[in-house]
């Protein structure tokens, strides 16, 4: 017999690791991997937190159901069995104990420990590590950092807790009911349980009549988000009664139950059922008779706590206002003035851009061009924006037959290089000017040179490769063969034998072990994905869908952000858009910058919000896992970018929360939409765009991110909104309100604008015939001094699935006049040449130094033709300044400054 039971116990330990098995193996892969990339403290971290939390639950709950099913067995029916024999045989209590009790006992205690252990572990080591929010809200006067760590999780405790009781006690009158039997004895002895269970009920619901009373910060019941005057003035005080009522519940439950007396047990919880339907009662009755009739002056302290905590909550407290005129009257010499804005007008679109990629730059059908992103580069000492898009190896466009586990695992390893394409250029074929291109990627921008151009790690890596193998990787296809090559860097792990058998049974991959490629110089690359990559490392952050490639100093680095979120800041109005990433959060802070080495995997983490509680909380739960912003290389901190994600967040908030005033935002007078604008062919909100300018006022150029705003259900603009992304001014956000009794164009009544141009219309209408079709890039709205420019790039694509979308027209708006021209140089000409100008000089025409060729002659031809239209007229003084105008031409055109960033030799063939 003890063998059977030794043997069993075997077998039970064996099913048991056999069950756990992956995730056992999982843990050891995972633990070498994070020693790897040098956060396994991280790791050891959370894995530790996990357990303790677990084992502690575990114990509790166990304890707790052991002690309770115990007690029920000892109520049993007094029934004795007789066998076929006649042998009177009762229940051995041991043997019921093992089966009634200690094997339940142990079910919940795993259950309740796995459950506390996966939800729980991150609550508790924030709220042992928690950091002040230095700002305190209005109704208990608790700082901030209280409802973000303490209260997350007491509510999340009480939720298990609550749970778990009835689960435990929903055990015992089972069990009761199954060894007694439905009978009076047995509903004698239910009784007995569900008193104790029910006053440890009563005992929780003190403890959650607490919680609910903070709750009321996250109201939505009064005029605005967050507590109102019926949650304050009825409901609160009837929480802390329905709290006092749920201890005295408690007390005459117990009690009742010992004198064997009804009324008393009921007393209690009768009252309890009373203080809530009263109270209820009583606001609706407050609602409807004392606020709805004056709900504006009843609910304007109020109101005002909403609109304060949620500029607060999304980083809008600090936003300079600046008034902007906007109807400010250009010439010739303001633009010169303005002409670094000028030279980065961006007349590109990044999604015609990613078409061309794929189609021009992919050489092969496994090679893809993810996306597109957007930056800025010092290039000749000046500050250029270019589009930049990875070329990545996408191992699921290999043909069927290529598709073998040597070619995905060992072989086809990593993409080659990166385009770069200035945004504000393009061919004599209205394709985007290449400045890097090709594979092995050339440039003649020594700044966009690439010496490590391989892609180990990026967002299409989407599985691990075994690198410096017996079997050559692919490097780059040349004409009929291929180049090929060895792994060089220092990611991944040694493939030794115990490290093959390891990863061979967690892969389920038998080829692992036993293949004769792998030796022991061998590497694996695990997590190569770089959005995967940071989350396994710091999965309590949320992490922004587009990461973008920098080229540093000849090697090519992503960056990511992430953030920190909450759905605990008290007053604050939560995101109620779908799409968002930061769907139903009423907190959000980009606290996080991450860079992702592209060949050797080396990630770091920087802190760039000093300010956000969260993340210097989550610091001090992982020493050594985040550092300061200004340990980030320079020329790496030269390409941080205010995310898009973070503004399209605000400036939706900001729509609404502009309005500081509490009867302005009741009545929602002065409400803003986010400006539409034509994309492609159908109506759009903008997306936020960046712009290389300077800021009215100002003669610095800056990176900006800007997004304007028009009057809800109006087309006119009112003001627009701009983060800077520079230096010491990082993260800066300035807000231009253009006057509201004058009219300053929208982007919508811009593109209506165009659509009613008889001339501009015709031609649109003309390009978008049977076989190919107009596309409309993004409508760029520019601030120049004190007046607006309206920019949008036209392209015309082919039907063809394989046709190339071509630049063909650029559309400029300023004021009244909307023009359409080839390049931007001749839409600017066309508008300005002919404004007056302080310069007197005849320099009337010198719009930027890249000034096309075809420009430069247009413009060489208008003077020769004014001068002797001035000769004719006997003007001689205009004859003079034309004259000199004309001379300063040609001596520009012999100088050769036509173009002081590198020209691609097609167009310069093209241009001669």
């Amino acid at each position: 017999m003890k063998k059977t039971k030794r043997l069993l116990i075997v077998i039970a330990v064996l099913l048991v690791v056999f069950a756990f098995l992956p995730q056992i193996l999982h843990f050891f892969t995972d633990y070498l991997w994070f020693s790897e990339v040098g956060y396994q403290s991280v790791y050891l971290k959370f894995t530790f937190a996990k357990f303790a939390i677990g084992a502690v639950v575990f114990l509790g709950v166990f304890a707790l159901s052991y002690g309770t099913l115990t007690i029920s067995t000892k109520y049993q029916r007094p029934e004795v069995f007789a066998d076929e024999n006649g042998v009177i045989n009762v229940p051995n209590p041991k043997n019921l104990k093992h089966k009634l009790v200690l094997i339940p006992s142990i079910i919940l205690g795993l259950w309740a420990g796995f459950v506390s252990a996966t939800s729980l572990w991150e609550n508790i080591l924030l709220f042992l590590h928690q950091s002040a929010a230095g700002v305190t809200e209005p109704v208990f006067g608790r700082d901030i950092g209280f409802y973000l760590f303490s209260f997350s999780l007491a509510k999340n405790f009480y939720t298990l807790a609550l749970l778990f009781l009835i689960v435990i006690a929903v055990s015992n009158l089972i069990l009761t009911i199954y060894l007694q039997g439905v009978r009076k004895n047995a509903l004698k002895i239910m009784g007995k349980r569900i008193v104790y269970f029910a006053a440890m009920f009563f005992l929780l619901l003190l403890i959650g009549f607490g919680l609910r009373a903070a709750d009321l910060l996250y109201s939505t019941n009064g005029a605005a988000y967050g507590a109102g005057y019926v949650d304050l003035k009825v409901t609160l005080p009837m929480y802390y009664l329905a709290a006092a009522v749920s201890l005295l519940s408690a007390i005459t439950i117990v009690l009742g139950a010992k004198k064997q007396r009804l009324k008393l047990a009921l007393a209690g919880p009768v009252l309890l059922l009373a203080v809530l339907l009263v109270g209820n009662g009583a606001a609706v009755v407050v609602q409807n008779f004392v606020v709805r009739p004056a709900e504006i002056s009843q609910e304007q302290p109020y109101i005002q706590r909403n609109i304060d905590l949620t500029n607060e909550a999304y980083g809008l407290n600090h936003i300079t206002e600046v008034e902007f005129g906007g109807q400010g009257q250009l010439s010739i010499d303001d633009l010169q003035e303005e002409i670094e804005t000028i030279n980065n007008i961006r007349i590109t679109d990044y999604r015609p851009s990613l078409q061309i990629f794929n189609q021009l730059q992919s050489m092969r059908l496994y090679y893809q061009f993810h996306d597109v992103a957007i930056d800025r580069y010092q290039i000749n000492g000046r500050s250029q924006q270019v589009f930049i898009s990875a070329r990545e190896l996408d191992q699921s466009k290999l043909q069927e037959n290529a598709k073998t586990w040597i070619n995905r695992y060992l072989k086809y390893t990593h993409g080659y290089g990166a385009v770069v394409t200035p945004v504000n250029r393009i061919t004599s074929q209205g394709q985007p000017e290449l400045w890097v291109k090709d594979i092995p990627p050339t440039t003649n921008v020594p700044e966009l040179t690439i010496t490590r151009p391989e892609i180990y790690f990026g967002q299409m890596t989407n599985d691990y490769v075994i690198v410096n193998t017996k079997e050559k990787e692919f490097d780059y296809p040349i004409d009929d063969t291929n180049a090929e090559s060895s792994y060089q860097g220092t990611a991944g792990i040694n493939m030794t034998i115990g490290n093959k058998l390891l990863f061979s049974l967690d892969r389920t991959n038998y080829k692992i072990l036993f293949s004769n490629l792998i030796d022991s110089n061998s590497r694996i690359l695990l997590y190569r994905n770089v959005n995967e990559r940071a989350q396994k490392i710091a999965p309590f952050l949320t992490y922004d869908n587009e990461p973008y490639l920098v080229i540093d100093n000849g090697r090519l680095v992503w960056m990511l952000d992430a953030y920190t979120t909450s759905d605990k800041y008290p007053y604050a109005t939560a995101v109620d858009n779908p799409e968002s990433l930061f769907y139903g959060q009423n907190y959000v802070s980009n606290a996080v910058k991450i860079t992702i080495d592209a060949y050797n995997g080396d990630i770091d983490f920087y802190i760039v919000d000093e300010d956000d509680p969260i993340i210097q909380s989550y610091a001090k739960v992982f020493p050594g896992l985040f550092q300061p912003i200004n340990a980030m290389p320079t020329n790496l901190r030269a390409h941080i970018k205010y995310p898009t994600a973070l503004f399209e967040v605000q400036t939706e908030m900001y729509q609404t929360y502009h309005m500081k005033n509490p009867s302005v935002f009741y009545n929602r007078e002065d409400l803003w939409s986010i400006a539409k604008e034509i994309v492609e062919d159908s109506t759009e909100t903008m997306e936020p765009y960046y712009v290389n300018m300077c800021l009215p006022n100002s003669n610095k150029q800056e990176y900006l991110l800007m997004r304007p705003f028009t009057p809800y259900q109006k087309d006119n603009m009112v003001a627009w909104l701009a983060a800077q992304n520079d230096g010491e001014h990082y993260g800066e956000l300035v807000l231009f309100k253009f006057p509201k009794q004058s009219l300053i164009y929208g982007p919508m009544q811009i593109e209506n604008r165009i659509n009613n141009d008889s001339e501009i219309s015709q031609n649109l209408t003309l390009w978008d015939q049977q076989g190919s079709s107009v596309i409309r890039g993004d409508l760029l709205v520019i601030p120049i001094k004190d007046s607006i420019l309206y920019v949008e790039p036209i392209y015309l694509s082919s039907s063809d699935r394989n046709s190339l979308p071509e630049v063909i027209r650029i559309i400029v708006g300023y004021q009244d006049q909307i023009i359409m021209e080839k390049t931007l140089e001749e839409a600017l000409y066309k508008i300005f040449a002919n404004q007056p100008s302080a310069n007197q000089s005849g320099n009337m025409i010198s719009v930027d130094d890249t000034l096309s060729y075809q420009m430069l002659v247009q413009q060489i031809k208008d003077s020769l033709a004014n001068a002797k239209n001035s000769s004719q007229a006997g003007n001689w003084a205009d004859y003079g300044v034309y004259l000199k105008q004309l001379e300063d031409l040609i001596n520009r055109l012999d100088d050769g400054r036509l173009n002081e960033l590198p020209i691609t030799e097609t167009e310069n063939n093209n241009n001669l």
